[in-house]
């Protein structure tokens, strides 16, 4: 409870802080007039993108999870659990929350939780695979052009690169490797023995080994059916296209268009290996940090501040707000 509280203090705080210093260094009427002349047309198409991508979100969430478990109305259920995600992914440091939340959700509507695990694990795979065949294709084609013009961009770039295909090797490692999640588990639950956190862990370790080899189990089944975790993965690519789209739309707004889409789409993905490498929600101060750095190349000093803002607003925010309609509301017959 207190770490929920504290991330969410992090969130309220770094919005408060954006905005208040967007007032104090442009005035508040400054910034009413530079919102009121953005095109709406783009502001528009931004919201629409933002739509694309949770519903995008929600289908691949629903074509892995009906290969073990099909249910009435799992299409609804999966827009749930994907929101929920969203919300609990932006609260917390690496979006740490949101696999165990949509876990938490997905057992109330009656889903195993070894079989929950499995989905949530293999989506993650997709997605850091995904991820990282971007990062490969954006270092392959634009890194030359933003380390000629950004200072220390390599050893920004080339640290995210390598700590993001860290987390996929462990990920990948612990879902097809079964004696080393069972060495994992035994060694946090002893270790959390000898801090008085757990009590009689070997007891623990037989019931949670169950549900382990539950998860390895279904992890193997799903992986087994290639062509859903393909078409996952060219759905992943569209919907991570769509949303690194949205800084172009910002620029688009601001009555720009010498960039192209595909170089702005390029300093998305560099931003967001960045901002994955920071231990705050939302990658707090490296997102606002990075964008001021990376963008300075597109948007002129005066406007850069009003396309934090509403890059943020648009692209993290939204996720809190849309999220949240749907983490509170309960299955009815959850204890």
């Amino acid at each position: 409870m207190q770490s929920k509280i504290f991330n969410s203090i992090v969130v309220i705080l770094s919005a408060f802080i954006l905005l208040s210093f967007f007032v104090f260094t442009n005035d508040f009427n400054s910034l009413l007039t530079t919102l009121k002349s953005v095109n709406k047309f783009w502001i528009f198409v931004a919201l629409l993108f933002m739509l694309a991508f949770w519903l995008l979100e929600s289908i691949i969430l629903h074509i892995i999870t009906r290969i073990q478990y099909n249910a009435p109305k799992l299409f609804f259920k999966s827009i749930k659990f994907a929101m929920i995600g969203q919300f609990f992914g932006s609260l917390t440091p690496f979006a740490s929350g949101s696999q165990p939340a949509q876990l938490y959700a997905m057992t109330e509507y009656g889903i195993p939780a070894g079989l929950s695990g499995s989905i949530l694990m293999i989506k993650f795979i997709i997605h850091q695979t995904v991820f990282t065949i971007y990062s490969i294709l954006v270092i392959s084609f634009k890194f030359h052009y933003f380390q000629t013009k950004i200072k220390y961009f390599i050893y920004f770039a080339l640290f995210g690169f390598v700590f993001n295909t860290l987390i996929i090797a462990v990920a990948i490692l612990f879902s097809v490797n079964h004696t080393v999640t069972k060495k994992l588990l035994h060694i946090i639950l002893f270790g959390l023995n000898k801090i008085k956190i757990v009590k009689n862990p070997e007891k623990k370790y037989i019931s949670i080994e169950k549900e382990l080899m539950s998860f390895h189990k279904n992890s193997a089944i799903i992986a087994q059916n290639k062509l859903t975790c393909i078409n996952a993965c060219i759905l992943t690519f569209i919907q991570w296209t769509i949303f690194y789209s949205i800084p172009y739309c910002v620029y688009r707004s601001f009555g720009f268009n010498s960039s192209s889409i595909f170089t702005m789409i390029a300093a998305q993905v560099f931003l967001t290996i960045i901002m994955s490498c920071v231990p705050l929600p939302g990658g707090e101060g490296a997102a606002e940090g990075g964008f001021f750095i990376i963008f300075k190349l597109f948007f002129p000093e005066k406007l850069l501040l009003p396309a934090i803002l509403l890059w943020r607003i648009l692209s993290y925010y939204s996720c809190i707000v849309a999220g949240s309609l749907f983490a509170f509301v309960r299955q009815k017959s959850a204890k």
